[in-house]
């Protein structure tokens, strides 16, 4: 494996981590600033107009999780071009929902003065679902320090955001 597919993969995990914590310097981290970003109707243009439209997307569920799987890389002429297979969980308390997609992060990263970010990317859903859910349990049970979503997460004792 090259460093430079790691270094792909590693932003892409990254990019979710920054969905995951609402955290809009690791989710912009994670993009040239004149990236494109199409995720269908949903929005259309760089990761300063996107980052806004997550920040507030996510803000409705009071949790999410976006596991990425599957990962093919190729080298292309300009970067690396990607395909990241990613199951996105997001939990409405309020509604007593969660929201299940499984889909996956296509695009291409390319390398700027030693450094990697995204260029291009789009989301494709292959399935989705919504389930009424009790999370009675969840919320009681006080065993395991829960995670948060900002920086008063228990990973920013030890993970911090990448330089921008």
């Amino acid at each position: 494996m090259s460093e430079a597919f790691e270094a792909v993969r590693q932003l892409i995990y990254s990019y979710c981590r920054g969905i995951d914590r609402r955290d809009a310097d690791i989710i912009g981290g994670a993009f040239w600033p004149d990236a494109n970003i199409t995720l269908g109707s949903i929005y259309h243009g760089p990761p300063a107009g996107f980052v806004e439209v997550a920040m507030g997307f996510m803000g409705m569920f009071a949790a999410t999780r976006h596991d990425v799987g599957n990962m093919v890389m190729s080298h292309a002429d300009d970067g690396i071009g990607f395909e990241a297979y990613v199951q996105a969980w997001h939990w409405q308390d309020a509604a007593g929902k969660q929201l299940v997609v499984l889909g996956r992060y296509v695009g291409r990263a390319t390398q700027r003065n030693g450094h990697w970010r995204i260029m291009e990317q789009s989301e494709l859903m292959d399935w989705g679902e919504e389930r009424s859910v009790d999370a009675a349990w969840f919320v009681a049970n006080a065993e395991l320090e829960k995670g948060r979503r900002d920086r008063e997460d228990a990973s920013y004792r030890w993970l911090v955001a990448p330089p921008q």
